[in-house]
């Protein structure tokens, strides 16, 4: 979960491209050399959009991501390379399951389970409706701080008076080259901005650090066109919150769907001189 803030980024890279390209060092074993600055810790979006990458590059080139499920499980460091090792669990006729874990340091910084499967025809159906909201174009511009090849557009929200937007278009300026993979992997890293609880936040209690994420690709995404991404807040609990989110293309289709929980605790004291 990343907070908009935009403070001393001082980077090594300038594209979502450059990001998601990986080193090859071994069978199964790749290296995110993209590295730069930041006064926060390493995006949880990009630790996940690189791991699908690397998981996404060890299954047969027929097969699409469906779904990702990954837990974060220690704080990342983003001027330091992230270690990508694959496990191939299984190869059916129709899936494959891949899991990978990323590493800095020596320790396990994300690990995630990620299932691909050949592209099949069958029934559509779709129950959500994409709000009414104008096209981006009518919208104002908004940025999305650290997040590279990012633009954002404003539209009217579900909640008012909050910090961040929980509902708004995005769209990937970087070139995907059409690659399934590759847009896949742009709506993982976006999917991870802003947060569906900020309408839980309190004066006392509030969301922080992500825990858990999960993505299911519905139908082929095209991230360098506009996506609306609508956030629903359902539960606060026990020092948790969970929420989830929508992605629709611009013509109305459910392309993707996201869930995340997070850390939903007591505010600390701000630090007085």
């Amino acid at each position: 979960m990343f907070h908009y803030k935009t403070e001393r980024i001082i980077s090594t890279v300038n594209a979502l491209s450059s990001i998601l390209e990986l080193e090859f060092i071994e069978r199964d074993l790749y290296r995110g050399n993209a590295v730069f600055d930041d006064v926060w810790h390493l995006y949880g979006g990009q630790v996940a959009a690189q791991a699908l990458r690397a998981a996404g590059l060890c299954v047969p080139a027929d097969r699409r991501p469906h779904s990702l499920h990954g837990y974060f499980l220690r704080t990342g460091d983003a001027a330091r390379p992230t270690v990508f090792q694959v496990f191939r669990d299984r190869d059916g006729r129709s899936f494959s399951a891949r899991r990978v874990v990323a590493l800095q340091g020596g320790e396990v910084i994300f690990n995630m389970s990620a299932s691909f499967q050949v592209h099949e025809d069958g029934a559509e159906a779709q129950e959500p409706v994409m709000p009414t909201v104008p096209d981006p174009e009518a919208g104002q511009p908004h940025g999305f701080g650290r997040l590279f090849s990012f633009e954002g557009r404003t539209v009217p929200q579900r909640y008012e008076n909050l910090e961040w937007p929980t509902r708004f278009w995005a769209r990937c300026t970087d070139s995907l080259k059409g690659d399934p993979l590759l847009n896949a992997c742009a709506l993982t890293y976006v999917s991870d901005v802003s947060t569906g609880l900020l309408p839980f936040n309190t004066d006392t209690h509030a969301s922080s650090a992500s825990l858990d994420h999960a993505v299911w690709f519905h139908r082929q995404v095209d991230a360098e066109d506009w996506m609306l991404l609508d956030l629903a807040p359902h539960t606060a609990s026990g020092g948790r919150g969970w929420y989830t989110g929508s992605v629709f293309a611009r013509d109305g289709r459910l392309v993707a769907s996201y869930a995340q929980e997070s850390l939903f605790r007591r505010r600390r004291p701000r630090r007085t001189e």
